[in-house]
């Protein structure tokens, strides 16, 4: 694991060099995106006007606005969990030119398989409280479909100091954090359920019924 600090636009050689479990810190342009973006984006060919070669850091977080003297600042940031997104994953990082996807939890194969193509990762936030995270906006740069979209599902876009710390739980080599988690976790309640005599498939109860 190493600590990381990247400015942005990313490079492929920038995100080629992380690893699972590194701790990354950005500094630069990022833009939001919620569902729309995505759908808007693949769907309907609905693009904002971003450099995207500028900009290539996806923030999967509709973030808290307010407005202080003719401009807009964050109150809060916290992310919404990526794997909402797997569906467009793979197409928008080829589509937008991403290297970046910073979010909650961890995306699905699909874009696991894109992301190893095409050199890109996934950063979680883990520990960082939403506006902690508001906190290192240095300015809102902009904002696109506002007025059409809202300010949950518009696509803001920021400038982050020294943002993170943000979690590489998706390399470009394939890696995925939480998969390799789950794995060892399921290793350990094999020998717990061997230790106390729990039987395999035993079924708990069903808190639904």
């Amino acid at each position: 694991m190493a600590e990381k600090y990247l400015k942005i636009p990313l490079t492929e050689e920038d995100v080629r060099g992380l690893e699972i479990g590194d701790v990354v810190f950005l500094n630069g342009p990022v833009y939001t995106g919620r569902s729309l973006l995505h759908i808007r984006a693949i769907d309907q060919n609905i693009i904002p006007s971003i450099d995207f070669k500028q900009m290539n850091v996806l923030m999967h977080i509709g973030p808290v606005m307010e407005m202080v003297d003719d401009s807009w600042r964050p109150v809060s940031m916290a992310p919404t969990s990526s794997i909402r997104f797997e569906k467009y994953g793979a197409a928008i990082i080829k589509r937008l030119g991403i290297r970046a996807i910073i979010g909650k939890t961890t995306m699905g194969k699909e874009t696991m398989e894109m992301m190893k193509q095409f050199g890109a990762v996934h950063l979680t936030v883990v520990g960082i409280m939403g506006n902690l995270l508001a906190n290192q906006v240095k300015k809102v740069l902009g904002v696109h479909f506002l007025e059409e979209l809202g300010r949950t599902e518009a696509t803001w876009v920021m400038e982050l100091d020294k943002g993170g710390p943000f979690i590489v739980d998706i390399d470009t080599k394939g890696n995925n954090l939480f998969h390799q988690i789950n794995q060892e976790i399921e290793s350990k309640f094999k020998e717990f359920y061997k230790k106390f005599g729990i039987p395999e498939g035993y079924q708990y109860t069903d808190v639904n019924a």
